[in-house]
């Protein structure tokens, strides 16, 4: 049976995955429209279309767009019309940017994919018009042109959504996202501005900011703050950050804060730190503790210290 224990640190470590995944995500968007567009269900004219559309990217700007234009307005499936949007998005013409944007600003079925070419695409001046559409979009809305920003990792963008966000909402979703951009300028910024919520550690965790999260760890006004900090610092994986947490660990004897190390220790797997500290105690119910969490890990170390401990070692 899962301890509580074991049960929130499951639940941080999936915090960490989906972020991760939101990060994957955009690296590989171009890649993802492809596969998902290549289906084997569709006929043999639609794919036809596929191929003549993509044939497009090598023709010039004044003789493709008429026909994506053409295409945009007709009653092609939706597979190729976002095939047109994609070559649509990598013609950096003004006239191609605008019809663009065009789609991305009206409400429609081709709205949130327009976005995300947009994204794909990278033309400075389109993606400054995401803005607006953001501020008087719904939630999806909203969530499409964090995407959109997200690939072409636009940070100062999505700073600038943060710094202005109406609700707390609005403003974890431009963090999270600036996380997975690994964007630490824009993360720290928001911090010395005054915000120490909740999700700008996680976000620094993501971005595996050490620094940052160290710096809360110790001197975050809240005590709940610090707690979290030090639980996040197992999240940037590395010899360094389990370093760290030994560090507070050893500086410390508040409870609450050794226990959020160990936590910390047990999301990064740093067992040898673990085994460090069970080695230097002598307190009973400390080694207890630290055995414990070795087991948790699923360590080999764990073993050889039941072992030790049986032989009364």
């Amino acid at each position: 049976m899962k301890t509580l224990h074991t049960i929130l640190i499951a639940l941080t470590a999936t915090f960490f995955l989906s972020a991760c995944t939101m990060a994957r995500a955009a690296d590989d968007e171009v890649r993802a429209w492809r596969v998902a567009q290549a289906d084997t269900e569709l006929s043999d004219q639609e794919q036809l279309k596929l191929a003549a559309i993509e044939g497009l990217m090598s023709a010039s700007s004044e003789r493709a767009l008429p026909i994506l234009k053409k295409v945009l307005a007709g009653n092609s499936s939706a597979r190729v019309k976002s095939r047109a949007l994609f070559v649509l998005g990598q013609d950096n013409s003004a006239e191609a940017q605008s019809l663009l944007i065009s789609f991305a600003a009206s409400a429609g079925p081709l709205q949130h994919e327009a976005i995300r070419m947009i994204g794909i695409g990278g033309v400075a001046s389109s993606l400054e018009r995401l803005a607006p559409i953001y501020r008087s979009g719904n939630e999806e809305l909203r969530k499409s042109v964090l995407q959109a920003y997200l690939i072409a990792n636009e940070a100062e963008a999505v700073y600038q959504l943060a710094v202005n966000a109406q609700n707390d909402a609005a403003f974890d979703a431009a963090v999270n996202t600036l996380g997975a951009m690994n964007a630490t300028e824009q993360l720290r910024k928001l911090q010395a501005s005054g915000s120490e919520r909740e999700s700008l550690i996680q976000a620094y965790a993501i971005a595996r900011d050490l620094d940052s999260l160290q710096q809360m760890a110790t001197s975050a006004a809240d005590p709940k703050q610090r707690l979290t900090a030090i639980r996040n610092i197992g999240i940037v994986g590395g010899k360094a950050a389990g370093d760290a947490l030994l560090d507070v660990y050893r500086k410390s004897d508040d409870k609450e804060t050794r226990e959020a190390v160990l936590q910390g220790m047990l999301i990064g797997q740093f067992d040898q730190h673990v085994l460090t500290l069970f080695r230097a105690s002598d307190a009973p119910e400390e080694k207890r503790r630290l055995l414990r969490t070795l087991v948790n890990m699923n360590s080999d170390l764990a073993l050889e210290v039941i072992d030790s401990t049986l032989e009364g070692n």
